[in-house]
């Protein structure tokens, strides 16, 4: 194999991602809502952090394997003109098996992002209640039923109303910490925080301010509150407000935002910090909380060597790294439960090699033909380097592709003679050369219809193709057996991870690869493979399907020179390209 035809090669591998866009499955089923289950049961509670005793209403939601959860209600300490606020809808995720006399448990307050995008935080929960540490996640003020007409986008919109939302926040918190304190299985020494984002902001603050708080998870969270909102994409809005308030008004603000500055509050945070109960998980690449603002945060804690750094990855992609920092933070908190009551996640059934070819075809399968869910997505970041030939030096590649709902897309790549690329499409296609000028897809004035297909434009005979692969696939699926006509599987595990060697029966491609899984016997970590003389190895930065997604994936890349193009020439382009790349692979 020729060093030019691989180059090739892989370019086209890299242009072949996009083309998952062009197959929408049905809509999925929407699930119904839990019915109200038994009546509801009230509880005092007399020991408060305001001296103020209260009372929570709690009734069962839902029984899942290994947890209950409860809907618990309670008074806000803070009373707003807006009626509904003043009322604090929260889930109780609960270990099932608690009885009485059993050792109290640790229990940790959950807090959710910015965007009112409750999954992260019911994942977070769920997670922290199978293994054995209940957790509590409430809507912070003006999210959801405590909402504006509007919805919590109305914050953005109101300087004093986004400012004000803050500090009866904080005191949300205090008073969930009161009520979980006040439960029999709840050890109130030993209550823990964490959040994500904007979670995790109000998270760093609320742990100095109330120093029942034991331990704290902070994840892609940092200080100086003033930088924060006017760096950032989401509250670029509310930058916009601030900064056009008269001077006085402004100043009235940063008072506001100096209440609730975490940095204000490290001090408080420090020596817990010191004592290793406070962690930081962090993006390096953060384009939402700047690197600078995580690491003033973790200087004012004394965490500035300690901070876990995700990477090469952003506040979005992330979620590339979410099952490991999700298991991180779960094992943290799960230090302080007696021995006795903690509970590891069920070991990975034990499966043969040709099981394991089959989950992963699946998955292939999944992510190429199935349309995820509004909110999730396919997402695969993977890091190639190949060598064609002895003596030849390594060529490396780089792609992320995540595929979302509703022809969302995006594609970035690393190529060799070709560079760093991307494109996607969310409101409107888009594509960035380099790192200087996104092209911006815009309708032509007589057209108002949302993007459609991105490769409307595309052969038809190469689409048919394509679908007859995915088709093939399937069929392979009904018939997993099939696979040994063309495939040898047998387990080649040699450490503690498993894996499985490949060997193709094809006398003209002499060649075999070896996969490694993580421990779920799942998810793949790396691919080595030898084929004649070229051989190589992918590693699998990512591998999720269906998991979930936050809308900013999908977006252009911020901070570029933006030109605008009519949006059908974006499309031209986008099918041309996969017209070259299936025209290759024939």
């Amino acid at each position: 194999m020729h060093t030019a035809n691989l180059r090739r090669n892989l370019a086209v591998l890299g242009i072949l991602l996009v083309l998952a866009a062009v197959t929408r499955a049905a809509p999925p089923q929407t699930k119904q809502e839990d019915s109200d289950g038994e009546a509801s049961r009230r509880f005092p509670v007399s020991q408060t952090f305001n001296n103020r005793p209260f009372s929570y209403r709690m009734r069962q939601l839902s029984d899942h394997e290994g947890y209950d959860v409860y809907r618990l209600t309670y008074p806000s300490p803070v009373v707003t003109p807006v009626e509904q606020n003043n009322t604090i809808p929260a889930d109780y995720y609960l270990p099932k098996g608690v009885k009485p006399g059993d050792p109290k448990r640790p229990a940790v307050v959950c807090l959710h992002i910015l965007a009112g995008n409750y999954e992260l935080v019911h994942l977070t929960c769920s997670l922290l209640a199978s293994r054995g540490v209940p957790a509590v996640m409430f809507k912070l003020p003006y999210y959801g039923e405590r909402g504006l007409p509007e919805g919590h986008r109305g914050l953005l919109k109101a300087p004093h109303l986004f400012l004000g939302a803050m500090p009866q926040a904080i005191q949300d918190v205090r008073r969930t910490v009161d009520l979980l304190a006040s439960r029999p299985e709840i050890n109130p020494e030993r209550i823990g925080i964490t959040g994500i984002s904007l979670g995790g902001i109000l998270a760093a603050t609320v742990a100095g301010a109330e120093p029942r708080v034991w331990r704290a998870v902070l994840i892609l969270a940092g200080g100086d509150l003033p930088t924060i909102i006017h760096h950032a994409r989401e509250t670029r809005e509310l930058s916009k407000l601030i900064r056009a308030l008269p001077e006085d008004a402004r100043a009235r603000l940063r008072r506001q935002m100096d209440q609730v500055e975490p940095l204000r509050q490290a001090p408080n945070l420090r020596n817990r910090a010191r004592q290793g109960r406070v962690l930081m998980v962090n993006a390096s690449q953060d384009e939402v909380v700047p690197k600078a603002c995580t690491e003033k945060l973790a200087s004012a804690l004394g965490l500035t060597d300690k901070v876990v750094w995700l990477d090469g990855l952003g506040h979005y992609t992330a979620m590339a790294a979410l099952p490991d920092v999700m298991q991180t933070m779960a094992r943290f908190f799960a230090q302080d439960l007696a021995p006795e009551l903690r509970t590891e996640p069920a070991a990975a059934p034990a499966q043969s090699a040709r099981q394991m070819v089959v989950g992963l075809v699946r998955q292939i399968a999944a992510i190429l033909g199935t349309e995820p869910g509004e909110g999730r997505c396919h997402f695969v970041d993977l890091a190639v380097s190949v060598t064609a030939g002895q003596g030849k030096k390594p060529v490396k590649a780089h792609v992320r592709y995540i595929r979302g709902p509703k022809w969302r897309f995006r594609l970035e790549a690393g190529l060799p003679m070709v560079g760093n690329v991307a494109m996607g499409q969310y409101t409107h296609p888009w594509m960035a050369s380099g790192e200087k000028t996104v092209f911006q897809g815009v309708l032509d004035q007589e057209r108002k219809e949302q993007p459609g297909n991105p490769l409307a434009m595309a052969d038809p005979e190469h689409l048919l193709k394509l679908r007859m692969v995915q088709g093939l696939i399937g069929g392979i699926m009904l018939t997993p057996a099939i696979l040994d006509q063309w495939i040898t599987a047998s387990d080649d595990t040699t450490d503690d991870k498993p894996a499985i060697r490949i060997a193709v029966k094809d006398k003209k491609n002499r060649g075999s690869l070896r996969l490694v899984f993580k421990p779920d016997r799942k998810t793949p970590e790396t691919l080595t493979f030898s084929f004649d003389e070229a051989s190589g190895i992918v590693g699998f930065r990512a591998w999720q399907v269906n998991t979930i997604a936050h809308d900013s994936l999908f977006e252009e890349p911020a901070g570029l020179k933006r030109k605008e193009v009519k949006q059908v020439n974006l499309v031209r382009i986008f099918s041309a390209m996969f017209n070259f790349a299936m025209e290759k692979l024939e």
